[in-house]
């Protein structure tokens, strides 16, 4: 097993109120911080209870959202009025109850091109709304799959977890519909100043562990490490069972 290189911290909520106020506080800390610093607030988002966690987040605490830019950790390669499309997901939810979001504050991916282009599309117009070649997202707000994904970096293609010079890379054959998808690599991601995993039920409480204790490199998951950035997990009592045994 490896040994974590990064600053790591977990929290393990009891209530869905504490995970929720956790998030909260999360997400406040990082976009004060991008504040005090002049800059906008970049956030990456995913899809999947990240949508709905995000959403009660954000509606339970009062934010001044007027600076944040979101982006998409991965997307689904779907017309982006699609059900499968995580853009979809975020304006179904996210815009109609935070109305202070616009859809112009999301850098969408533009799944009407080839698949390739697409993906090189989207690295190009993530670093221009940077200005730089190696984008340093403020947050990354990531799920985990019980098996170990996360994005769309899956365990059954490990030749993507190798990619050093893509920042944004085409996926095919995805063990998980729909097969096709773009998704951020490990070089960007683990980028990142603060990279934030929330990740709910018992049915990913071994995963967890192998991925966070364990460290196991079998599981995409384990490979985020931010490179200067800061490393943490939000779960509930379910996922995070294990950690807190370990804990005492």
């Amino acid at each position: 097993m490896s040994k974590r290189k990064c600053a790591f911290k977990f929290t393990v909520a009891l209530t869905d109120e504490q995970l929720l106020k956790t998030l909260a506080d999360t997400i406040k800390s990082c976009a004060q911080q991008a504040k005090t610093n002049g800059n906008t607030f970049r956030i990456g988002l995913s899809g999947g209870s990240l949508v709905q966690l995000l959403t009660n987040a954000l509606v339970s605490h009062k934010f001044d959202t007027s600076s944040w830019v979101f982006f998409f950790c991965d997307e689904r390669y779907v017309a982006p009025d699609h059900n499968d499309s995580t853009y979809w997901a975020y304006k179904s939810h996210l815009m109609k109850k935070v109305p202070s979001i616009v859809d112009g504050q999301f850098l969408k991916v533009n799944t009407s091109l080839p698949l390739d282009a697409c993906a090189s599309d989207y690295e190009s117009r993530v670093q221009s709304e940077f200005g730089c070649c190696k984008p340093e997202f403020d947050l990354l707000l990531l799920g985990m799959g019980p098996d170990g994904h996360t994005c769309s970096l899956f365990p059954e293609q490990p030749a993507s977890l190798t990619e050093t010079k893509r920042l944004v890379m085409p996926i095919r054959n995805s063990p998980k519909p729909p097969p096709e998808r773009v998704t951020f690599t490990l070089p960007l991601i683990n980028n990142a100043k603060n990279v934030v995993f929330v990740v709910t039920g018992d049915s990913k409480m071994e995963v967890v562990k192998s991925v966070f204790l364990d460290i196991d490199k079998r599981y995409p998951a384990a490979w985020v490490e931010p490179t200067k950035g800061k490393l943490t997990l939000i779960t509930d009592i379910g996922a995070g069972q294990a950690l807190t045994e370990e804990a005492e």
